[in-house]
């Protein structure tokens, strides 16, 4: 049931308060989230779970080419200075993420730079 409450938050994008109350407290919920983050667990799902799609569809287990893409989040006019960088080329203020992908559309790697 904790990982169902999980993965809700994580497809919706509600606010933990927010979570349905079939589901375990929030509180619970979101410690657990925080452990699995820090220690690692939600990473090493990932991979493995990347793996496996990657394996149904005949493909090696590690991507031979990754697909690259960019691009600049404006930020709020009440977002700290300090957390926000200048994008040079567009000339606006915001955040940069990055996203690399297999082929088939399954995330390598994300990076958020301010």
């Amino acid at each position: 049931m904790l990982k169902d409450a999980i993965l809700y938050q994580a497809r919706t994008g509600c606010q933990w308060r927010y979570m349905p109350h079939d589901l375990p407290p929030k509180s619970a919920v979101y410690y657990y989230f925080g452990v699995w983050r820090d220690d690692g667990t939600a990473e090493t799902t990932h991979e493995l779970l990347r793996c496996q799609a990657r394996e149904m569809r005949k493909r090696h287990e590690d991507p031979t080419a990754v697909v690259l893409d960019s691009q600049t989040v404006r930020a709020s006019t009440n977002a700290p200075k300090e957390t926000t960088g200048l994008d040079p080329g567009k000339r606006s203020p915001g955040r940069k993420r990055g996203i690399a992908t297999d082929v088939i559309g399954l995330v390598i790697a994300v990076l958020v730079l301010t």
